[in-house]
């Protein structure tokens, strides 16, 4: 085909990139065989020599083979080398115009943590553990509007379990972890007796010559007619996507260990006491809950509801390798209220008292509903308040759908929450609906500090929000996990809607309305051949391509310290495809990295907006809010 190997490298390259949806799922597949539900032997080498071979196929067809290599046609190689482009005058522009577009969004935010008013100290009375998702920032502003004794915090949503789950009568292992992690231990499912209703569907029967003719030609037209009744009253359904579905809501799992149990590949199952103290009290410290412990704490994981939304794994958690969160959850609050972990924290000086329990949750966040879990658990004097704290929640959970609704152009935010609520959650199930959500559209922040640094302000469902106290971890232990996390999770996600935003055909999906699933494993535009990458338009519509601003409570020598301990983190922040900045929290000054050393910066703007309510806004403003600070929040 070249004729000169000096050439191969480039040919290879503008090949690949030629289709790169087939050529990046191959390689992907083959670095991660375990992807694959049946198992394949694949290699990108033999992907490649099969390319190569029906381009050879196709000349010879096409030109009777007689047909020269491109040497032989006189086409010189070139050098492949990103290196080796030349900076224009142009792009130079462009750059600059970035950077005042970035930084005047930036230089809000910094200027509203610098100047907001000090949040005051609370009694605390409940407490809840969110996944950093950025759009788990507005439904913690609402709770915590209307339960002022409410603490909350915000941790990745695997919530420190590194582990697979496996459903029951499923051989199939799900990790629900990030996906770099590689776990040694598996959570099983172990379903209670319950009642299934019967989908003919999915009976394997189905797929027979006889029962399928008979099926088809009586069960079809009630099938039909059934989806004909969804358009105009939908509902949840067998063939929607519910995050409920990820686990069922009365399974026992096997958490803890018993008698040394390992699967066939050698997996543990379940965790020794031993590892579940430290998984409790890695988490615990990292996010600076160590005292003042509430009544009851829950543990909110996320997951999402959709019908008809081919890129519905996108709407999960990422912390859970796209999956819900619910499992995290219980596990997490099965550990932490565990007697023997419990005894084994106190002797590392992590004391929780005798009467806080914790409560596992799961978020749907495209319908803005609560479920809870193991509730036969929960103390039966901690029932009031949680009766309590259900009303709130609920309360909150209009309020936050009505905030989302002002997004979607065909709801509309004029009218009680509650209404606009139901508005929302039939979004959820409409098979029309191509935005049952807007996902992480907007994302541009990720705080990591205390909840206090930035409690009364106002983002916009726009930040990622960690947990961390700097007191509590001087030397940046425990930030280096953090921000070895928050780089390639919440820096991918900003880039993957930044690059989707800037050219939504080439580096994006283009629109979702004619994707088809491709072998489970990614779409394709109706019947086009090649895979689509990035995000489509229905996702990314509303997105501002900023790079993520990672604004750190802790002194600056010892967040560059701790950047630097991790070649791979540090990359993301020398390279700038991440902007990291450093609150001193005892000179209350701002430092932006630059040229690998912090410098001070002072904000252009001198003071905050303070207002009383956004709520007005919401009913009559369609796009991005500015930085202001509540002071319902803040008295």
């Amino acid at each position: 085909l070249v004729g000169s190997a000096a050439a191969y490298e480039a040919y290879l390259v503008d090949q690949q990139f030629a289709h790169p949806g087939y050529s990046g799922m191959v390689a992907q597949l083959a670095a991660r065989p375990g992807s694959l539900i049946e198992k394949r032997p694949i290699e990108f080498t033999e992907y490649l020599i099969l390319e190569c071979l029906l381009e050879i196929d196709a000349l010879d067809k096409h030109q009777r083979n007689k047909w020269k290599s491109l040497s032989e046609l006189g086409i010189e190689p070139y050098e492949f080398d990103l290196k080796s482009i030349a900076q224009t005058e142009v792009n130079l522009v462009k750059a600059y115009w970035q950077e005042a577009y970035e930084w005047s969004y930036y230089d809000q935010v910094l200027a509203g943590l610098s100047y907001k008013t000090p949040t005051p100290s609370r009694a605390v009375r409940t407490q809840g553990i969110f996944c950093i998702d950025d759009r788990e920032c507005s439904i913690r502003r609402h709770i915590e509007t209307a339960h002022p004794s409410f603490e909350s915090f915000g941790t990745p949503g695997h919530f420190a379990i590194e582990a697979y789950f496996q459903p029951e009568g499923s051989e199939q292992l799900t990790k629900i972890c990030p996906a770099p992690l590689s776990p040694t231990h598996v959570i099983r499912e172990k379903s209670v007796q319950q009642a299934k209703t019967k989908e003919f569907h999915f009976d394997p029967r189905a797929y027979g010559l006889v029962l399928g003719w008979i099926l088809t030609h009586t069960y079809g037209f009630w099938s039909a007619l059934k989806l004909a009744f969804s358009i105009f009253k939908p509902s949840m359904n067998k063939m929607a996507v519910s995050s409920n579905s990820h686990m069922h809501h009365d399974a026992i799992l096997s958490i803890e260990q018993q008698d040394n149990e390992v699967t066939a590949a050698g997996m543990k199952v379940g965790f020794s006491i031993e590892e579940m103290q430290q998984a409790v009290e890695n988490l615990l410290k990292s996010i600076g809950l160590t005292q003042q412990f509430g009544r009851l704490v829950y543990v909110i994981s996320h997951g999402s509801s959709s019908a008809n939304n081919t890129h519905y794994a996108g709407y999960d958690c990422g912390a859970c390798s796209g999956r819900p969160g619910s499992v995290n959850a219980r596990a997490f609050a099965f550990m932490a209220n565990h007697p023997l972990v419990r005894q084994a924290l106190k002797t590392r000086g992590l004391d929780i008292p005798d009467h806080t329990h914790f409560v596992p949750v799961l978020h749907d966040t495209s319908r803005d509903e609560f479920r809870y879990y193991d509730l036969n658990l929960l103390p039966s004097n901690a029932l009031t308040q949680f009766k309590e704290d259900q009303l709130i929640f609920e309360e909150a959970l209009h309020e936050n759908a009505l905030e989302r609704s002002r997004r979607f152009v065909t709801s509309s935010s004029s009218r009680s929450s509650k209404v606009v609520h139901d508005q929302v959650k039939l979004r959820s199930v409409s098979l029309f609906e191509p935005r049952p959500e807007l996902n992480h559209a907007t994302n541009s922040l990720c705080i990591v500090g205390r909840r206090s640094f930035s409690r009364n302000l106002f983002f916009d469902r726009r930040s990622f929000l960690n947990s961390f106290d700097y007191k509590v971890d001087p030397a940046g232990n425990y930030l280096l996990g953090i921000l070895n996390a928050v780089a390639p999770v919440c820096g991918g996600i900003n880039l993957e809607y930044y690059f989707s935003r800037v050219d939504n055909q080439q580096l994006g999906a283009g629109t979702k309305l004619p994707h088809n699933v491709m072998g489970l494993i990614g779409v394709a535009n109706g019947i086009d051949g090649d895979l689509r990458t990035g995000l489509p338009s229905q996702m990314i519509e509303v997105h501002d391509p900023y790079r993520l601003l990672v604004i750190v409570e802790h002194h600056p020598d010892v967040v560059l310290k701790t950047i630097q301990k991790n070649p791979a983190t540090w990359e993301w922040f020398a390279n700038e495809w991440v902007r990291i900045v450093a609150f001193d929290p005892d000179l209350k000054q701002m430092y932006i990295l630059k040229n690998g050393v912090f410098e001070a910066y002072e904000t252009l703007q001198k003071e905050v907006q303070k207002v009383q309510s956004m709520t007005a806004q919401f009913r009559k403003d369609h796009e991005n809010l500015p930085i202001v600070e509540l002071q319902t929040l803040a008295s």
